[in-house]
């Protein structure tokens, strides 16, 4: 019954995706304005966020920060269903990868390669970063496997409509990747003999795996998995980042974290990449996940030791 509900609404989906993007762009206005105003939608959730995340900023900033968010919300939904059958040419107008070479460069001299990003921009278009196929130079390292990391979602629908979305994107590109749940992906990296890339929207509150520490002004834990499977097998390690330009373009930039994760102490990789998220949000406030109940558990005692510890050695 869940595949046969998961293919109708791939069915709707796809026949939605064919309407003009201005089109998209209209029916998330509504969205938004539904959302915001009639449904408040996580709306309390997304103030706590912001104002625990920004303590500096004033009321009326926190009241245009939830409204951009909730326009942003809405944009990458109705995207990501026009994506279904944008052309790459058109996928590419809207993402763009401001320096191929950092990947390039790493691929050329290691067979595997992390990357880790956040849930900026539109995580769901990432795939665009690989370019037009028929402009791809043979070095490019999106002639490589690529690998997308993700979390199962608890809904088995929701589950198989976003692998299929995700799936179908990577094939749009040409890729010979694929979509790789989380708690398999370590062995998915081990058996893998092709040059590989494997991406981790790494952000996620996680239920296992973790690490805390102090990020948008408070503990926050991590999950730790990519800097386990980067440290185990001593790969290069490199965060991107998503840009929200303007509605309907963004910008990805690669920033290197490490090239020999095995070489870097137990947390350096997590805490690198919390602070180039950290970083990146704050330029520009309203581009992240707020809807997300990221900070939904205090910490345990041997957690907030761990984060003590942590800090500490991050300042030092």
């Amino acid at each position: 019954m869940s595949k046969l509900l998961s293919c109708f609404l791939w069915c709707v989906i796809y026949g939605a995706s064919l309407l003009p993007l201005k089109v998209h762009y209209f029916f998330s206005d509504i969205l938004a304005f539904l959302f915001r105003k009639i449904l408040r939608y996580r709306a309390s959730t997304i103030y706590i966020n912001l104002a625990r995340s920004f303590p500096q900023l004033k009321y009326n900033e926190l009241v245009r920060l939830t409204k951009d968010y909730y326009t942003y919300m809405c944009d990458i939904l109705v995207e990501s269903i026009w994506a279904v059958t944008a052309s790459q040419k058109r996928l590419c107008e809207m993402v763009r990868l401001t320096n191929p070479q950092v990947l390039d460069s790493l691929c050329a001299r290691h067979d595997k390669v992390m990357v880790v990003l956040g849930h900026r921009g539109n995580w769901e278009l990432v795939g665009a970063f690989c370019g037009e196929s028929s402009k791809r130079a043979p070095e490019s390292f999106a002639n490589n496997h690529i690998m997308l990391g993700y979390k199962a979602a608890e809904n088995e629908v929701s589950n198989l409509l976003f692998k299929k979305m995700r799936m179908h994107e990577y094939k749009k590109f040409g890729n010979k990747g694929h979509v790789v749940e989380s708690n398999t992906i370590l062995r998915e990296v081990i058996k893998t003999k092709e040059k590989s890339i494997y991406l981790f929207i790494a952000d996620q509150s996680p239920l296992s795996a973790r690490t805390v520490v102090r990020f948008l002004n408070q503990p926050t834990l991590m999950f730790n998995g990519p800097e386990y499977i980067a440290r185990r097998l001593n790969l290069p390690v490199v965060y991107l980042d998503m840009e929200r330009i303007r509605r309907g373009k963004y910008e990805i930039t690669l920033t290197p974290i490490t090239e020999t994760a095995g070489d870097t102490e137990k947390g350096f990789v997590i805490k690198e990449y919390a602070r180039l998220l950290e970083r990146d949000i704050n330029t520009n406030k309203y581009n992240w996940l707020w809807s997300h109940k990221r900070w939904k558990r205090s910490l345990t005692p041997a957690e907030e030791k761990e984060y003590n510890s942590l800090y500490s050695l991050y300042h030092s």
